[in-house]
């Protein structure tokens, strides 16, 4: 069901020689619509589109992979009424949890939802919560950076990144190539295990000075960091498109940075099977490019 999808993106993105026009055509998001091209082109290994000052143009890749799939996805569109019976199908309300601070990432995973009719129900939770939650059957499915034991629970990594250490540009001038930054604002996040604590001494060896300022979640700290409040160790799938905007600097660090994972959970024996599972297909899509 993943790659049909995808595949549909692009011939959507062949026909328009736009994104942008492919999107509204699907009804999709263009970074939905983008990231399905991306896709297609790792899976393929190799280009389907090259830029032009106005639109895209097809590679000779992209001209092959039409030929062959075009006629046969047009065919399958018609014999199932543009998707209705599907739609019909998956319609409904899946409840998603997530640990505080990832929403957006999962917003932007799950934004081809409305066209199968699927209704998205977010809400932000701490770990055990989540697991009480998913377990009582309250949730449909659950991202969260904890794996906590449940015999009612199944548990896939999702995504595995490292963390970052960033800072506003303002500082560039004031932070030391490899060693400990010293005398700057720190932010940290609330919790039993601060992020900032066990960062320090993994990477540094010592301990960081005083926080000057404590949030709840990581999405406020990278706002706070963004916004010249200090140093904050973030995840690099939530900070990179700020990096790559310039509005944030990562520092170099003396040693690698440690990883952190995100888990997919989901209950066994739920509901909405096919609901529950083109939700977590996308999600998993979607982090092969976080």
């Amino acid at each position: 069901m993943s790659y049909l999808l995808h595949l549909r993106s692009f011939l959507s993105v062949y026909r328009h020689n736009s994104i942008s026009r492919a999107a509204v055509s699907l009804q999709l998001t263009q970074p939905a619509v983008s990231r399905h091209i991306k896709i297609l082109e790792a899976r393929l290994q190799t280009q389907l589109f090259t830029r032009l000052p106005r639109g895209l143009a097809p590679t000779p890749a992209a001209i092959e992979l039409e030929r062959q799939s075009g006629p046969h996805l047009d065919a399958l569109e018609a014999i199932i009424g543009s998707g209705a019976n599907q739609r019909e199908a998956l319609a409904g309300v899946i409840h998603v949890g997530a640990t505080s601070g990832f929403s957006g990432l999962l917003l932007s995973a799950l934004s081809a939802m409305p066209r199968y009719g699927i209704r998205l129900d977010l809400r932000a939770m701490p770990p055990p919560a989540l697991v009480k939650a998913l377990a009582d059957r309250e949730l449909d499915l659950v991202v969260t950076l904890a794996r906590i034991p449940h015999k009612a629970i199944d548990y896939a990594l999702l995504y595995e990144g490292r963390l970052q250490l960033v800072c506003a540009p303002a500082f560039r001038d004031r932070v030391p190539k490899s060693a400990a930054p010293k005398g700057l604002p720190l932010i940290d996040l609330q919790g039993p295990v601060p992020p900032l604590t066990s960062f320090w001494r993994e990477v540094f060896g010592c301990s960081a000075e005083q926080p000057s300022a404590i949030v709840p979640d990581y999405q406020m700290a990278l706002e706070a960091a963004a916004a010249g409040g200090g140093l904050a160790v973030l995840p690099e799938c939530l900070c990179r498109p700020l990096l790559n905007a310039g509005h944030l600097i990562a520092l170099p660090l003396p040693k690698r940075a440690p990883l952190f994972s995100l888990y997919l959970a989901r209950g066994k024996g739920g509901g909405a099977v096919e609901r529950v599972d083109l939700c977590s297909q996308q999600l998993i899509d979607a982090a092969r490019t976080w």
